[in-house]
């Protein structure tokens, strides 16, 4: 296991002259590893700790299978050494959605902002009622189910994909200055 994770580092940095390094691999890779943890564990805490997933949550990991598709097909194209940069920008547009999205549900548990109207928990008591509680998840957006060190799993996920959107757009800023030093 400790070997794999040093193979998995050396291919994200390569050491020179000890200064981390940032390689082609990079970008890749990081989207793989957090995508997947994020993914992993939104669903241990689900089946193991029944948090049942509201309709923000659910779409934040379809983003984050999209980030860990697209990133995966990146990660074989650098292997097979075609055009690998075509997928950083999207890389990077998808982190930006996702730290949008994740920020947007954070907004509504902490009642910043009022969500959609099928994460919303007002009820509009008129004839539909009934239908409209049925068609409505059992899990409501404003409602925090878990924290941790006093943020909801949405707060975590906005700080996490802020943090690998920042990192993104440095790397694929790194590229670009590279380019032009040729």
């Amino acid at each position: 296991m400790l070997n794999w994770n040093i193979h998995l580092f050396y291919y994200i940095f390569t050491i020179n002259e000890q200064v981390m390094k940032i390689n082609k691999y990079s970008l890749a890779l990081i989207s793989i590893f957090i995508s997947s943890t994020s993914l992993f564990l939104a669903y241990f805490f689900e089946y193991f700790y029944a948090l049942l997933p509201c309709d923000l949550c659910s779409k934040q990991r379809g983003v984050l299978f999209t980030i860990l598709i697209v990133s995966l097909i990146s990660l074989i194209c650098i292997k097979l050494d075609k055009n690998f940069r075509f997928f950083n920008k999207p890389i990077i547009l998808l982190w930006a959605s996702s730290s949008t999205l994740s920020i947007y549900h954070y907004g509504i548990e902490k009642n910043y902002w009022e969500g959609i109207t099928s994460c919303s928990s007002k009820i509009d008591f008129n004839k539909d009622t009934l239908k409209n509680i049925l068609s409505t998840d059992i899990t409501r957006c404003d409602d925090v189910q878990f924290e941790l060190l006093n943020l909801s799993l949405a707060g975590w996920n906005s700080l996490i994909s802020i943090s690998v959107f920042i990192i993104s757009v440095y790397i694929l800023y790194i590229f670009i200055r590279d380019e032009k030093n040729l």
